[in-house]
């Protein structure tokens, strides 16, 4: 596997080994952290040598580079077609694109947080590059969604969507932080309803608001 070259969001080609491999790496990383994961790690992981695992990844950056590849397949496939469904209302639409993104960050434990923070916190550049490459397509899908809305905010869609991403995040760190104050599955699902109505519904005063600065502009 050469993660390097893969486009991001883009359908992975791994054998069912690597995907094996992927998936305990990403338990690993879940539960220690990416600054602890190791090749040998791995390998006692999955139940191989560690020079068995070096058939399949040339090392740990390809290992953290697939598991970002991996995770935007898995968010933006499904988003992608989400958007693309226009028998759905646009507040449908984004309704089941935030649902998906939770229920992506609860399934791996908030695994995009800690590899974009740890990245951060690291200076690892590329590893920050390669998230950013998930979630600039992603602001680019719910923008689209925003443009077919229209909403009186005053604020571009391109700008508005990043709003959209603030309570995925929020749940996903609070999994890493606080997992004893985590949400159920259905207090989830009627926090995202609320929140996704609350952005998508202007209030008089902010159309009013909107109005006066179309006037100024």
């Amino acid at each position: 596997m050469n993660a390097n070259s893969h486009p991001v969001g883009a359908p992975v080609s791994l054998t069912p080994r690597q995907a094996e491999i992927l998936d305990r790496t990403a338990e690993l990383v879940a539960e220690a952290g990416l600054a602890n994961l190791t090749m040998k790690r791995v390998a006692e992981r999955v139940g191989f040598t560690e020079p068995a695992i070096y058939r399949h990844f040339t090392g740990k950056r390809e290992l953290v580079l697939g598991l970002v590849d991996r995770l935007g397949e898995r968010l933006l496939g499904t988003l992608r077609g989400i958007a693309a469904d226009a028998a759905r209302p646009p507040r449908e639409r984004l309704l089941g694109m935030v649902r998906h993104h939770v229920q992506v960050l609860r399934a791996t434990r908030g695994l995009p947080i800690l590899l974009l923070a740890e990245g951060l916190a690291s200076g690892d550049e590329e590893l920050v590059a390669r998230m950013g490459g998930v979630m600039r397509p992603y602001l680019g899908l719910l923008a689209g969604l925003l443009a077919e809305l229209e909403l009186p905010v005053g604020l571009a869609p391109e700008r508005q969507a990043s709003l959209f991403i603030g309570l995925p995040a929020a749940l996903g760190m609070q999994l890493r932080a606080f997992p004893d104050l985590a949400l159920d599955d259905a207090e989830v699902d009627a926090l995202v309803g609320y929140y996704v109505r609350a952005l998508t519904t202007a209030l008089p005063e902010e159309a009013a608001m909107a109005g006066t600065l179309e006037d100024l502009s």
